[in-house]
């Protein structure tokens, strides 16, 4: 059974990277979990465009996690 997807459950975390040098990375995570939810598959040239990129993930994972639980009719 899937889990009600609350955004509210859900963090994102960014962090940078030593390889490639000085590169950012997202990741969702949940409490209790120690393994993220989902990670970025792209690298970011800054903190900022990987934070923007992990809300938009993090939107999209809920969405459709929804999307799951309630199919449309």
């Amino acid at each position: 059974m899937i889990d009600s997807p609350d955004p509210t459950e859900y963090s994102i975390a960014v962090k940078r990277n030593r390889k490639p040098r000085n590169s950012w990375r997202w990741e969702i995570n949940r409490p209790g979990k120690s393994i993220p939810v989902e990670r970025s598959p792209d690298h970011f040239q800054t903190m900022a465009e990987a934070t923007k990129a992990g809300k938009e993930a993090l939107q999209r994972l809920v969405k459709l996690r929804l999307s799951v639980i309630f199919p449309e009719q």
